[in-house]
Order: C-alpha cells, then sequence, then structure tokens
C-alpha cells in the first residue's frame, strides 16, 4: 500500500482552509434594510407650482361660467341655445335662471343635454308650493344679493352640489350646477401635459413620487410607489377637490461584514493553513527519512544475498565431500545445522525485500503454469531437516497436481511463511497442508497442533511487526513480518489469507486464483 502523499494532506488542509474562510466571511456578512431620505425641496416646489396652475385654471374657469351666464341671462325661452352655450363649457350641468321674489317671474332649470333631466336638484330662493316631488337646493338671497358685494361667486358648502351664481339684477341671477368629476376628468389629461416639464427636478432626486387627483388617477410619477404608506405628502387643495403629492424614500440593502468575526474567520484560516504546511514539511521529511531507511534495508538485504547464496553453495560442496569420509558425521550434522540457519536467514532476506517492494508499491503478481503440489512440495523439503530436528511434521492431502496459472514464486513464499511461523511457536506434532483446486481457484489450509492463536488477536497478527507477544525475553525469534508479508502477497495475486477457527492450534485458509494453464506450457516447480 502506498503512503499517503503529503501533497493530498496540503490539498486537504487547505481546501479545510478556505472552507473555513468562505463559512467565516458568509457568518461575518450583515445585511440591513436603510431608509434614505429623500430631496424634499423638488417635491415642494412641484406641489406648489401645482397649486398655481390648479389656481390659474381655477380663474380661467370662472371667467368662463360669467360669460356664459352673461350670455344666457335673458335667453330664458331659446332653451336650445342655452344648451349649445353650455355644451361649450366643460363640468355644467344645469342652467337656472332664479328670481329672489314670486314678483320676479318663474325660476327656469334646464339640464344640459348630455346630462339626464333626472335626480338633478334645483337651486331655489324657496321652495314652491307646487307640490313636486323634487330635490331642491335653498339659496341664500343675503349673500347673492349683498350690498356692495361681487356679482358672482361660488356656493361649495358642505351637503349642497357645487353651484356658481351670477347676479343678473337685484332680483334675479343665474345659477350653475357644475359636476366636479367631469371637470377633474377634464383637468387630468391638461395637468398631466403641464407635470411633463414641471416634474423633472422631481425624476432627477430619484424617489418614488406620485401626483394624484382626487379620485386617485396619476398624472405624474417617478415609478411605482413603495410598500406602506408615503414618508412625505403635500395636499395640493382646490375647489374641484383635493389633490396630493406622495414622496416615498428610498430603501436600499445595505451589506456590511463584523469585524470581530472576520479577524477570527483570518486567523483560523491561517493557522488552518499553516497547519497545513508544518504537516506537509513534516511528512516530507517522514516519508524522506523512510525512503531512506527502506533504501538502505534493501540494499543490504540485496547486499546479503550474494554471499549467503555463495556460502549455501560452498556448504553443499563441503557437504559432498564429507559424505566420503565415513568419520566426518559429526562435521556433516553441523553443515548441516549451518544450512538450514542460512537457509533461515535467506527466507528473512526474502521478507524483508517483499516488505521494501510492497512499501514502495512495486510488488506485481507474475502468473506463470505451474502444479500447486510440485510448488508446495519443494517449500516443504526446505524445511525438512529442521522440522525433523525439532521433531515436526508434515502432511500434504489434496488433488492440486493439475497444471495452473498463478504466481508461483508468491505462492511460494506465503506458505514458506507460514510454516515458519509452525517452526517458530510449535513445538512438537504436526503440520497439515491441505490442496483444493476447484471452481479457478487454489485453496489450501495449514494446520499446526501449537498452542493456537485467540480470536481478539485474528486480525492483529497479520499488522506488520506486531507479535502475541512483544517481550525482550520471549521464547521464539521473529519480526512479526512473515504473516504481514503473507497476506500481502494474497491480496496482491487476488486472493485472500485468514485465521480460520480450530479445534487444536491454528489453521491458516489461503485462496488464490488459479485458471487452468493454457497447452502447451511449461510447468514450474
Amino acid at each position: 500500500m502506498r503512503p499517503f502523499s503529503p501533497y493530498w494532506t496540503l490539498l486537504l488542509l487547505l481546501a479545510a482552509a478556505a472552507a473555513i474562510f468562505a463559512g467565516g466571511w458568509r457568518l461575518a456578512k450583515r445585511t440591513e434594510r436603510v431608509r434614505l431620505a429623500g430631496e424634499r425641496a423638488p417635491v415642494q416646489d412641484f406641489a406648489a407650482g401645482m397649486q398655481r396652475e390648479l389656481g390659474r385654471l381655477e380663474r380661467l374657469y370662472e371667467r368662463d361660467l360669467r360669460q356664459l351666464a352673461r350670455n344666457t341671462q335673458f335667453l330664458g325661452e331659446e332653451r336650445m341655445e342655452v344648451k349649445r352655450q353650455c355644451d361649450g363649457v366643460v363640468g355644467v350641468s344645469q342652467w337656472s335662471l332664479v328670481h329672489r321674489y314670486p314678483s320676479g317671474g318663474k325660476d327656469t332649470h334646464l339640464p344640459v343635454a348630455a346630462v339626464p333631466s333626472r335626480g338633478l336638484p334645483e337651486p331655489v330662493f324657496r321652495i314652491n308650493s307646487d307640490g313636486l316631488p323634487r330635490e331642491h337646493v335653498l339659496l341664500s338671497d343675503d349673500d347673492i344679493f349683498r350690498s356692495g358685494g361681487e356679482n358672482f361667486g361660488w356656493i361649495d358648502e358642505p351637503g349642497k352640489p357645487l353651484l356658481f351664481w351670477q347676479r343678473i339684477n337685484d332680483e334675479s341671477a343665474v345659477v350653475l350646477l357644475i359636476d366636479p368629476a367631469a371637470l377633474r376628468a377634464a383637468l387630468v389629461p391638461w395637468l398631466s401635459g403641464w407635470a411633463g416639464v414641471a416634474f423633472e427636478p422631481v425624476r432627477a432626486a430619484k424617489n418614488p413620487v406620485v401626483a394624484t387627483s382626487p379620485d386617485g388617477r396619476p398624472i405624474a410619477t417617478t415609478g411605482p410607489a413603495a410598500d406602506g404608506g408615503p414618508n412625505f405628502l403635500l395636499p395640493v387643495h382646490s375647489r374641484f377637490g383635493d389633490w396630493q403629492v406622495a414622496m416615498w424614500d428610498r430603501v436600499e440593502t445595505q451589506t456590511f461584514y463584523d469585524a470581530r468575526t472576520q479577524a477570527a474567520t483570518i486567523a483560523l484560516t491561517v493557522l488552518v493553513a499553516l497547519v497545513g504546511v508544518t504537516v506537509f514539511i513534516q511528512q516530507r521529511r517522514t516519508l524522506a527519512v523512510a525512503a531512506q531507511r527502506v533504501s538502505f534495508v534493501n540494499r543490504v538485504s540485496h547486499e546479503l544475498r550474494a554471499p549467503l547464496t555463495n556460502i549455501l553453495l560452498n556448504l553443499d560442496l563441503a557437504a559432498d565431500a564429507l559424505e566420503e569420509e565415513p568419520a566426518a558425521r559429526e562435521p556433516s550434522r553441523r553443515l548441516a545445522m549451518v544450512r538450514e540457519e542460512a537457509q533461515r536467514l535467506g527466507r528473512l532476506i526474502e521478507n524483508v525485500l517483499a516488505f521494501t517492494r510492497h512499501e514502495r508499491g512495486h510488488a506485481s503478481p507474475r502468473a506463470r503454469a505451474c502444479e500447486p503440489a510440485s510448488v508446495v512440495q519443494a517449500v516443504v523439503d526446505q524445511f525438512a531437516p529442521s522440522f525433523a530436528r525439532r521433531d515436526l511434521s508434515v502432511r500434504v492431502t489434496g488433488n492440486a497436481v493439475s497444471p495452473c496459472l498463478m504466481d508461483a514464486d508468491a505462492f511460494a513464499q506465503i506458505l514458506s511463511n507460514l510454516l515458519s511461523n509452525a517452526e517458530k511457536y510449535v513445538p512438537g506434532g504436526a503440520v497439515d497442508i491441505e490442496l483444493k483446486l476447484a471452481d479457478d481457484t487454489l485453496k489450501m489450509t495449514v494446520s499446526d497442533h501449537g498452542p493456537g492463536i485467540p480470536a481478539e488477536a485474528a486480525e492483529r497478527i497479520f499488522r506488520p511487526f506486531e507479535r502475541l507477544e512483544n517481550r525482550v525475553d520471549e521464547g521464539s525469534s521473529g519480526t512479526g513480518l512473515g504473516l504481514a508479508i503473507a497476506r500481502d502477497l494474497a491480496r496482491n495475486c487476488g486472493g485472500s489469507l485468514r485465521l480460520v477457527p480450530s479445534l487444536r492450534g491454528a489453521s491458516f485458509e489461503l485462496l488464490i486464483p488459479a485458471p487452468p494453464a493454457p497447452a502447451p506450457f511449461a510447468v514450474s516447480a
């Protein structure tokens, strides 16, 4: 398994720092709606100008009404002409000629043609006793015929319709009934056109402003009104209704950041980033030292293999020479012991090399055609002298004699490590090796009659440098790499190695893929 790259550690910690910074900045963010008071002066100037314009229009309208009353004061009998002239003035609903005294003549009430005659009230100085069910508006002769006063005026008292009167003489007057709604309808387009220029300073202020007629129709606006009531309201009074100019203050969403949260965020971000850089540097140093150590062990192991090979070769030559001498039994026996120890040293070197290859990620399976039973027998033969001296017997059973494709070297090393484990920890008895080849899978079970392994240590024993007992005075020797290397080799071949329950001793089960070897093939032992 390759070590975790320091660059990944640095990347993860920098990503955490970035996430902390982004989250902290978001927590520091504050938003609030702020009301920005607009300029009142342009609105006040517009309302004052609108008041003046309405006053000017009111005076012009009075002039037209007076002219209408003068033109029609003696046309009481010529109804069509009176209607024609009344139609020329906006808002006139009814023309009336009324008398102060009954002796002056009969009052005349003439609705304008465009207005229905029903429902219009008739202005009178006193209610005639003709018995007709009509609505009348009583006029005050003291107001109209007051000496020294104006000869025209308005009647806009509460409860009475809007009336304009023009005195003809000391006994009669022309009274005009005015429809304020019709008059306002005519004023809206006029004032809208007037506001086109007068409203420009208000538009420049960029606040929502709406000028409306008494019936709510807008004559000028800078945009839709804001929610809620206006913040500044100016009424514009006139005889034809109350107009108004309303202004709303602008509401903006302002964003600011909490300084303390920002400071804490920056400090925590820098701290995590520094931790990431520090850990990155430390990991690189640690990996560099570890790589140097592994490289050193690897070089030393390779250097030991050459003299060890020469030692084994010369031991074989010396043993062959001593066999011809009958008196050389004791030296021959001791040479055999030296050979066993040299073979054990060779297995230890192979384990160290396998471990370093795995640590560097260079281990890769090399499948070739072989007979599993032949590989097992070759490994068992290597352990035969040592097992004989320790009173250990090996029994091999099974049907794995068919050629198949597998990494024979890895398989042999796995079995060698399992037998080496039994060699160290099983004082005597038997070691059973069972082989089974089925469904393109080789199953090998290695069982012994030793003290066994507790169930709670079933996984711990496969960790590198892990042993059941780590005391200095422990009876057996070993590096704690054998089972770890065996499992790694099994996994590297696509298989598995595990400790299985047994009634006596320890039992290991190996499963590795072993498809049939294609013909022709070269079988390797």
